[in-house]
């Protein structure tokens, strides 16, 4: 009787801990799998940030990305709007200034989002936002200039704004224009040349603006989801909004 109630201690203990390790690997495998899609996805933004670029250098017309979803959702959306202005003493805009609305091209899956911002790449995981490339702000202490570019991508008409589910789907990209705007505005001497930026992913743009020679992040205006930056070199600053016009198809 003893050998009989052993051997079912035994075997009980055997097919528990087997029982354990396969939900414990199943687990750890099904982790693992999310995140190979997840960096699947990032590998094609890096492909997407690359042709975005591509049409900025070399003014190419259209360029295509592929991109699997792996039951993610692409979309269009959270809008970020990048005000290039100038002010008095008072910090009153003053003269015109130059407004781009842009809808980031995003990919959420879960806690984690991957995009792209007005020129900048990003990953978002629950609260933090990271980019993994910058936008091309530049300014020149000799010539005192600074040159804003800024990627204006948006909704084309000819598809959805969002798509979900699985299979492949291609992000297509075509220059819909481009617009020039400098600064300061003739016959005006403004006190301050600033850029604002209103986004859900401002603490990345202040931690770009802050490390970028040329920019001093207004501790006064910045909060929220609101960063504001003084440009350094201002005796000629000149903005360059391309607009591109995004379609997804499957």
């Amino acid at each position: 009787m003893s050998d009989v109630v052993g051997y079912v201690l035994v075997f009980a203990l055997v097919t528990a801990t087997i029982a354990s390790v396969f939900a414990v690997g199943m687990a750890g495998l099904e982790d693992r799998r999310n995140a190979e899609r997840v960096e699947n996805v990032e590998r094609a933004f890096d492909v997407l940030d690359d042709n975005l670029r591509d049409i900025q250098r070399y003014g190419d017309p259209s360029r295509a990305t592929e991109i699997r979803l792996s039951g993610g959702e692409l979309s269009l959306s959270s809008t970020t709007t990048i005000t290039v202005e100038q002010v008095d003493s008072s910090g009153t805009r003053i003269g015109n200034n130059s407004t781009a609305e842009v809808d980031a091209v995003t990919y959420t899956r879960g806690e984690t989002t991957i995009g792209y911002d007005a020129g900048a790449q990003f990953r978002t995981d629950g609260e933090t936002t990271l980019f993994r490339s910058t936008p091309r702000f530049a300014s020149s202490p000799t010539a005192n200039r600074t040159v804003i570019p800024i990627v204006r991508t948006t909704h084309s008409e000819n598809g959805p704004s969002a798509i979900n589910g699985g299979g492949t789907v291609q992000i297509a990209a075509e220059v819909g224009g481009v617009n020039w705007m400098a600064f300061p505005e003739s016959g005006l001497d403004p006190h301050a040349i600033r850029v604002r930026i209103e986004s859900p992913r401002a603490d990345a743009w202040k931690q770009y603006l802050a490390e970028t020679d040329g920019f001093t992040i207004d501790p006064g205006e910045t909060s929220g989801d609101v960063v504001v930056a003084e440009v350094d070199r201002d005796s000629a600053v000149y903005v360059r909004v391309i607009v591109v016009d995004v379609s997804y198809r499957r």
